[in-house]
C-alpha cells in the first residue's frame, strides 16, 4: 500500500520521478538537451514533492524497502498560493536555472495557459506530478498512489484534477473516474495537454 512521505523522504521521492520523467513529452519539450535536462528536473520536481509534503499529501510506493513511485498531490486549502511557499519554490529551482533559463521562460507561458484551465475546477485535490520507476511499471502501483486521494476527495465532497501530456495517461485515469474537460496546447510548440476532472462520489 501507499505510505505518507514526509520531508525527511523527499530525495527518495524525486529519484523514481526522474526516471518516471525522463522521456516525457513535457519534459522533452522544456530540456531537450540531455545534460541540462540531468541539472533542472530534480529540481523541477523536487519542488513539487516539497509542497506536498508540507500539506501531508505526498504519498510513496515501496518495493524491497526502496521508494519506488511517488505522487505529489495538493489539497483544496493550499489555493491561493501564499507568498512563502512561492519563495519557497524559487529557492527549489534557482540553483537550475544557469541550465533551465530559457526553459523556464517557456515554462512560465505554459503555467499561465494551464492556470487558466486549472482556476475552473475548485475546490479540489490537484495532482502536481506522480511517477513510477519503469523497472517496476505495470505492477499497480500507481493504482495504490491514486486511490488513497480519491476516498479523501469523496469523504470531503469535492473533486480531484490534473493535466496529463499523453493519451495512453488519459485512458488511464478514465479508469479512476476523470473526464476529459479540455485538450490544448499551453504555446503553440507545446506537446498536446489534456485537463481531466473527477466529480466526488457520494457515499
Amino acid at each position: 500500500m501507499a505510505k505518507k512521505l514526509g520531508r525527511e523522504h523527499l530525495d527518495a521521492a524525486v529519484r523514481p520521478m526522474v526516471k518516471a520523467f525522463w522521456d516525457y513529452p513535457e519534459t522533452v519539450h522544456l530540456l531537450p538537451d540531455e545534460h541540462r535536462r540531468r541539472r533542472v528536473l530534480p529540481r523541477y520536481l523536487l519542488s513539487d514533492v516539497r509542497d506536498a509534503a508540507r500539506f501531508a499529501t505526498l504519498f510513496g510506493a515501496e518495493s524491497d524497502g526502496e521508494v519506488v513511485g511517488a505522487a505529489a498531490w495538493i489539497p483544496p486549502e493550499a489555493y491561493p498560493v501564499s507568498l512563502s511557499r512561492q519563495a519557497r519554490q524559487i529557492l527549489d529551482l534557482a540553483p537550475a536555472l544557469p541550465w533551465g533559463w530559457r526553459a523556464a521562460r517557456e515554462a512560465q507561458r505554459g503555467q499561465a495557459a494551464n492556470r487558466a484551465h486549472h482556476r475552473v475546477h475548485r475546490p479540489h485535490f490537484y495532482l502536481r506530478a506522480i511517477g513510477i520507476d519503469p523497472r517496476v511499471q505495470a505492477q499497480g502501483l500507481g493504482t495504490l498512489l491514486v486511490r488513497p486521494v480519491l476516498r479523501m476527495a469523496d469523504d470531503r465532497e469535492v473533486g480531484c484534477f490534473l493535466q496529463t501530456a499523453t493519451a495512453e495517461n488519459v485512458s488511464w485515469y478514465e479508469r479512476f473516474g476523470f473526464a476529459v474537460v479540455a485538450a490544448y496546447r499551453p504555446t503553440s510548440s507545446w506537446p498536446d495537454v489534456w485537463a481531466m476532472w473527477r466529480k466526488p462520489i457520494r457515499q
